[in-house]
């Protein structure tokens, strides 16, 4: 386990409740349908799925928020909603989180982006999405961008949670975002969604999973297989001061132009469900990092984060507790 032990996590709980992160992304509605298929219908071949219960969560770049709020991080959220119930049900659910909601806009144009999943069994059947995927309406964005300075000014750290759901199709817009925060010297952590990261240019760090890591790679002509020769490259043409890639089930590869590379292996001990681990593993990363932890250990710490969460059935955040659980069973010996 390197550098870390339970003792790091006793400080640790009381400087990130000290911390104020500024999450800005495309926020998500998730609902589940939770039911069973004991039968198939007489009408077509198809099973009939009985509902026994529906619950909601906060998808997208309001599970980073989320994530952050359960480590115990002060937490704002920029985003936009539709002026819809589906809307409403989202901001309820981040204030009962605790997660600052003055940045979350209504916008009469387009409707809330709702993933349902429909889910028996533990498996998942069927994901039914409603989204319109077009740019911010100049009102929106110059809201969003006033809102965003006044946050700014006591925010310790950005998280752009890019989910490509709109809210960074605006020519210029999140090199905006980018530019205001590193003039204050506040860091900025991306997780991209586009191929293209010149928007995403001079952020201090970029988390792709791997299937993004290979397709920008691919975009910039490198290698995509080269994992250290092509973070290597990507961190130079887009003036990051580190890369990080998650591997899904192998873990995470950091790339640091001093260091070189590291990798740190999964933490997982059962995978039931990978969504959300991305947004869990840049909001803990974020977290440590402003915490004060190295680098290395912020990693390390983020890569357990990730393991705990693919544990979990649905989009949920990683709550502090868990890790401490997690080191007092032992770690991964447990």
């Amino acid at each position: 386990m390197g550098s870390l032990s339970q003792a790091v996590l006793q400080g640790l709980k009381q400087r990130l409740s000290g911390l104020k992160i500024l999450v800005c992304g495309d926020v998500i509605l998730d609902r589940y349908f939770f039911g069973k298929v004991e039968r198939i219908s007489p009408e077509a071949p198809v099973p009939v799925f009985e509902i026994e219960k529906i619950t909601h969560s906060l998808g997208g770049a309001g599970n980073v928020a989320a994530n952050l709020a359960c480590l115990g991080c002060q937490v704002e959220l920029l985003g936009v909603v539709g002026d819809d119930e589906k809307g409403k049900t989202f901001v309820e659910l981040a204030k009962s989180l605790g997660i600052g909601t003055s940045g979350i806009i209504p916008d009469p144009q387009r409707p809330t982006t709702i993933k349902t999943r429909i889910i028996a069994q533990a498996q998942q059947l069927l994901r039914i999405d409603r989204e319109e995927r077009k740019p911010l309406a100049p009102e929106t964005k110059a809201k969003l961008q006033k809102i965003y300075q006044n946050l700014l000014e006591t925010s310790d750290g950005v998280i752009i949670s890019d989910y490509a759901k709109g809210m960074f199709l605006s020519e210029g817009f999140t090199a905006w975002l980018i530019g205001e925060a590193r003039v204050k010297g506040k860091p900025v952590f991306v997780d991209p969604k586009s191929e293209n990261w010149k928007k995403y240019e001079s952020a201090t760090t970029i988390t792709p999973n791997l299937k993004e890591f290979r397709a920008v790679a691919k975009f910039e002509g490198l290698n995509p297989d080269d994992l250290e020769g092509a973070s290597r490259e990507l961190v130079k043409r887009f003036n990051l001061e580190f890369l990080v890639v998650t591997l899904g089930k192998d873990g995470i590869f950091l790339y640091q132009p001093d260091k070189g590379t590291q990798r740190f292996p999964a933490r997982a001990r059962e995978v039931y469900d990978v969504s959300g681990a991305g947004d869990t593993a840049i909001a803990s990363l974020c977290a440590f990092l402003l915490s004060g932890l190295s680098l290395d250990q912020a990693v390390e710490l983020a890569n357990i984060c990730a393991g705990i969460v693919v544990g979990k059935l649905g989009t949920q955040p990683v709550y502090f507790h868990e890790l401490e659980n997690y080191f007092k069973e032992g770690g991964e010996h447990g």
